[in-house]
């Protein structure tokens, strides 16, 4: 199979990535009319045949793919979830599998509901959804956590950490808490109904890169001023001074703050068949980048490249994503970054 390959001749800077968060599917609905649903609101709409996923299977696939995760001596990914007693979760267990990862850690929820999701998309191609809160991933608890770090002992080293939405805070921040032990990357992201809790329960404390978006950022700053970003990432200093931050603004770019320095990255202009999923590609794209060696402000470049690959695709995961076809892409959008990222393709050839 033909990854993405590490800069540094050790091999990748992190060889492994932990994660815990959703597993689940959904679908999605088209809206006719751009104005925001109203609180009373009922709409008519078309029932798209899209495909969707939630947000551990997301990021978890598009780094496994990529860094050809299973690969004998290869890069390895652990996800830590739920899935239901149905069709549907054992369903996505075996695309878990198929993409490379250790599906070890996910379980089956006797009596719950794999989570699901209802996307709803504006013509403009943005969107939300409303997701399953009883669901399987809803069952995820510390003792879980506890029980992966008892049976499959990974190797502390070259280890990333992620924690996000879809799971009980309280898996996420005892996941967070064996990485702070361990000494690896502590990754996370939350969503805005969350953060108070998300603060009190430490985990800005336990978090080295926060990503969030500009809704989010917005909540953490607590404030509704032009200058979210540095309202945001001033909060989040008097917490964690050392915590490294990237804000995403959908078509606006992304801003990343890291070494005390606060740089903007551009988005890439694509035409978007859909959104969704497009921030969990970012991440995703990003913790590739520094898995092959990138400093962060670098492997951001790698999740604006990849999120602008995955809104090329209806599905949430784009399904024909792997390093040929996100290098095709980088050389007709964005020949510049190919030439700069070029170590990362050197296994690839032009098509």
């Amino acid at each position: 199979m033909r990854r993405l390959q590490p800069i540094y001749p050790s091999g990748f800077l992190f060889d492994h990535i932990i994660a815990t968060g959703g597993i689940g599917s959904g679908m999605f609905f088209s809206l006719s009319d751009d104005h925001t649903l109203g609180r009373n609101e009922s709409r008519m709409a078309t029932l798209l045949p899209y495909k969707d996923f939630c947000k551990q299977h997301i990021i978890m696939h598009y780094i496994s793919v990529l860094l050809g995760a299973g690969e004998q001596g290869g890069f390895q990914s652990y996800p830590i979830g739920k899935v239901g007693d149905d069709e549907i979760g054992r369903s996505l267990i075996e695309k878990i599998k198929k993409a490379g990862m250790n599906s070890s850690a996910v379980s089956v929820a006797p009596g719950a509901a794999t989570l699901f999701s209802v996307c709803f998309q504006y013509p403009d191609k943005t969107g939300g959804n409303i997701t399953t809160e009883n669901s399987a991933s809803n069952k995820v608890s510390p003792e879980d956590i506890d029980a992966f770090f008892t049976t499959v002992h990974p190797v502390k080293n070259k280890e990333i950490i992620l924690a996000v939405p879809e799971v009980p805070l309280a898996a996420r921040v005892r996941l967070l808490e064996y990485g702070r032990q361990r000494g690896s990357l502590n990754v996370s992201s939350v969503l805005s109904s969350e953060i108070d809790s998300f603060k009190e329960q430490k985990g800005f404390h336990l978090t080295d890169i926060l990503f969030v978006n500009i809704d989010e950022a917005e909540h953490i700053a607590n404030s509704t001023q032009k200058d979210i970003v540095n309202n945001c990432i001033n909060t989040l200093k008097n917490l964690n001074p050392s915590i490294s931050i990237i804000i995403t603004d959908g078509p606006n770019g992304s801003y990343t703050w890291t070494d005390n320095h606060l740089s903007h990255t551009p988005a890439i202009k694509v035409h978007a068949i859909s959104t969704a999923g497009a921030g969990d590609a970012f991440l995703a794209g990003t913790l590739t980048g520094l898995c092959c060696g990138l400093p962060l402000d670098k492997s951001v470049n790698i999740g604006t490249l990849l999120a602008a690959w995955s809104v090329t695709s209806a599905d949430t995961i784009h399904p024909d994503t792997n390093a040929q076809t996100l290098f095709n892409f980088i050389q007709n959008h964005a020949p510049g970054a190919a030439r700069e990222f070029a170590g990362l393709f050197k296994n690839i050839t032009a098509i």
